[in-house]
């Protein structure tokens, strides 16, 4: 129905149309489905192509939403840089949405449902057709003797959205006509709200975040809903999704009420925040905390370090290891305990813990770093530095340390000072 609109405007308007069908691979009938979308877009003149994806639920998972991921994973492959991508969602589709994410406990975003515009990939995505109803759109249809077909999976009360569709809104619909108009203007008003609430959000976070953390004295000079606001945003800067509200409370509480000696920390699934010195640090759950298994380690071989990254020796001139002096493999074990190290240029070794305190290690890292060995001494700590009998001297051809997929390791790093050498 859209595509033969826009079809219809495309050459008076003057931009370039093309059409992508999803081929989620559930139905039996999903290949006729697309033929079917095929011959339309051939007849319209409009270029077409089928995006077969694996929409298949994992164990635990939604089929819905992954349905959903499947099918905006492929159409964001696909839109190219600037492209605006239209998609036929209605009115009563924005009813059923606000809805069933009300119902699952969302908060404003949840109200404001599906925004009619928004970044999407590398472009936009549009939903022109937000302002009719489901009626509305097929009885135009009608009049245009438009064919399509109906995907029988929509009759299925078993998923959530069709069962609300099927037995609850024809009953909300009897009694308030106007309920999709209605959710659509309450929408509007709540994303105008998130728009606003995101700029509040921005102004705090620019007077307390300084790099990747957040000061701690000024969020706890501010209201507690305010303080609630700021960590959401700051956690979303940061890639990670905020936890429950359960669990944003036991976070404010921890950070401000543990005693300053303390690193307390808050985690949750995907996410985990420490305090340290005055400062909050956020990162995924994984970082710093899974382990990860010693071994050989050889030129020309990455060095697997799991949800710390890889290690990799790339040539170097006058810092790093001596290739000269370098015999046999290296060993990449995490921080014994006790160990002793002598960084280049110094002539005495030192407590390696004492060290990586020196040098601004955060402590819950300290335990996890690689250490590179050879000849029975740490030659190599990470990407940080290199030392005892195997540091390159000025000019002399060496290996450098690579790191790829580091983690944040130093307070430095964290706050924005750079990588300590």
């Amino acid at each position: 129905m859209l595509l033969v609109a826009l079809a219809a405007e495309a050459p008076r308007l003057g931009f370039g149309l093309r059409a992508v069908h999803v081929d989620h691979g559930l139905h039996p009938d999903a290949g006729n489905w697309s033929r079917h979308c095929l011959e339309l877009a051939a007849g319209l003149g409009v270029p077409c192509e089928v995006a077969s994806v694996d929409a298949r639920a994992a164990g635990g998972e939604s089929p819905e939403a992954a349905a959903r991921e499947a099918r905006y994973g492929a159409l964001a492959g696909r839109l190219r840089p600037g492209e605006v991508l239209l998609t036929a969602q209605h009115g009563d589709d924005q009813l059923e949405t606000v809805l069933l994410q009300w119902l699952r406990g969302g908060g404003l975003a949840a109200v404001a449902g599906m925004r009619p515009l928004s970044a999407f990939a590398a472009g936009w995505l549009v939903r022109p057709l937000l302002g009719w109803t489901r009626a509305e759109l097929r009885e135009w249809a009608g009049r245009e003797r438009l064919a399509w077909l109906e995907d029988p999976s929509n009759a299925d009360p078993r998923f959530d959205r069709n069962y609300l569709r099927l037995a609850v809104l024809p009953a909300l619909r009897a009694r308030w006509p106007a309920a999709a108009r209605t959710v659509g203007r309450v929408a509007a008003q709540a994303a105008e709200a998130l728009d606003l609430e995101a700029e509040v959000a921005a102004a705090g976070l620019a007077g307390l975040a300084e790099g990747e953390t957040l000061a701690l004295d000024g969020l706890a000079a501010l209201p507690a809903a305010r303080q609630r606001l700021l960590l959401r945003a700051w956690l979303r800067s940061r890639g990670l999704d905020p936890p429950s509200v359960a669990t944003l409370e036991s976070l404010r509480r921890d950070m401000f009420q543990a005693s300053g000696s303390r690193i307390p920390q808050t985690g949750w699934p995907g996410g985990v925040v420490r305090r340290y010195r005055g400062r909050l640090h956020a990162a995924s759950a994984v970082a710093g905390s899974d382990p990860w298994h010693g071994g050989e380690w050889r030129a020309g071989e990455r060095f697997d370090l799991g949800p710390l990254g890889c290690l990799e020796l790339v040539a170097a001139t006058g810092h790093g290891l001596s290739r000269e002096r370098l015999r046999g493999p290296l060993s990449v074990l995490p921080r014994p305990v006790g160990a002793v190290f002598r960084p280049a240029g110094s002539a005495h070794h030192r407590e390696l813990r004492k060290w990586l305190q020196e040098q601004g290690v955060l402590p819950w890292m300290r335990g996890s770093l690689p250490c590179v060995h050879a000849g029975g001494e740490i030659v190599a700590v990470g990407d940080l530095a290199y030392g005892g009998s195997l540091a390159a001297a000025p000019g002399e051809p060496a290996w450098g340390i690579r790191w790829h997929h580091r983690p944040v390791v130093c307070e430095a790093e964290a706050i924005g000072g750079g990588r300590p050498g």
